[in-house]
Parts: C-alpha cells; sequence; structure tokens
C-alpha cells in the first residue's frame, strides 16, 4: 500500500499495476480543485477503465457523482470552480450526486437540491455504501441507502439492485463500464 496526501510529484504511471484507488475524505471542492490541477480525473479515468476499482470515502465518495456541488451542504467553496463543468465530477453516478454522511432527516434538503439541479441524490450513511456492477448500482448495506428525487424518496435495502441513471441523452460517461466481472468503485 502506497499513501500520497499531494499529487505534487506524482504522476498517472505511478498508479500502474494498482488495483484498488482510494480517494479519501476533506473538503470536497479543495479535492477536485487539486485533481484538475494535477489532471488527476483522467487519471482515475484511465485506472477504471483499466479494470482497477475505487473506494471513495467522504468527499472522495462525493467526487464519483455527475457533480460535486452537493457537498456544498458541508464544505466552503473557496476554489473559485463554480460553473457547472468545473463542478462537474467523475460521472459514475452520470445521473446522480453522491451525499455520505446521509441521516433520514436530511431527506426534505435531499429532495430539494434534487429539483434545483435535475439530478437524482443518493444519500448514503455512515453505515452503508454503494458498489458499481457494470450497469447497476448495488446497495452494499448494512443501512439503506436512500435515493432521493423531487417526486419522491425511498429507502433501499442491503442487496438492492437498480440501474445506473444516465444523464440526460443517454450517454455514458467516462470511466465507465468497469472490465466485466469485476465490481466497480465502491462507496
Amino acid at each position: 500500500m502506497v499513501t500520497w496526501t499531494t499529487l505534487d510529484g506524482h504522476d498517472q504511471a505511478e498508479l500502474a499495476g494498482s488495483d484498488l484507488l482510494f480517494i479519501g475524505g476533506g473538503n470536497t471542492f479543495d479535492l477536485l480543485a487539486h485533481l484538475r490541477a494535477h489532471g488527476a480525473l483522467g487519471w482515475v479515468r484511465t485506472h477504471l477503465d483499466g479494470g482497477g476499482d475505487l473506494y471513495g470515502g467522504s468527499a472522495g465518495a462525493v467526487l464519483a457523482g455527475a457533480s460535486v456541488d452537493i457537498a456544498a451542504w458541508a464544505d466552503e467553496n473557496t476554489t473559485g470552480l463554480a460553473a457547472p463543468d468545473e463542478l462537474a465530477g467523475l460521472g459514475l453516478l452520470p445521473g446522480g450526486a453522491l451525499l455520505p454522511h446521509f441521516t433520514e432527516d436530511d431527506v426534505p434538503r435531499a429532495r430539494e437540491w434534487s429539483a434545483q439541479h435535475g439530478l437524482e441524490v443518493l444519500g448514503v450513511p455512515e453505515a452503508s455504501g454503494l458498489v458499481i456492477d457494470g450497469d447497476d448500482v448495488v446497495v452494499a448495506g448494512p443501512e439503506p441507502v436512500w435515493r432521493c428525487t423531487p417526486q419522491d424518496a425511498e429507502a433501499l435495502p442491503a442487496g438492492t439492485r437498480f440501474p445506473v441513471s444516465p444523464p440526460a441523452g443517454g450517454a455514458r460517461a467516462p470511466g465507465r463500464p468497469p472490465a466485466p466481472g469485476r465490481a466497480g468503485p465502491a462507496w
């Protein structure tokens, strides 16, 4: 295992041969700005396209969605990133935003955010996770994951499998799908 606390002095070639890439927490906007400054979003996509897996914790999990703007609930954005394309995540959940540290009390706010941004919100509590398996998302559990849209919110129990929501127009995001037979990113 090799740990980096910054991408300064590192390059994509150092990821060759890695099975799992872990992206941890912190301020989501700072993380995104750092990855963008180093061109490292492409590194992650190349890693996934080559059959590698990704684990995102907290800010690293938010990064998997179509937009990191949902992180404004908890993180201050002092990066200057503001336009939708600047706030785009990895797009592994192209029709959704991922919100870790979720509780049932967050449902009304998640539905409102979903209505304002046109993306469903996948609310992941501390004792749960998601796995992308091909074109499906699987709730890892043990706690349910919340799927929130402007019209509804439902708690999905462990083991629930549902399709990855495509973005408008149905185009696939870069980095999808994972190599056949391998589970993709987990959060």
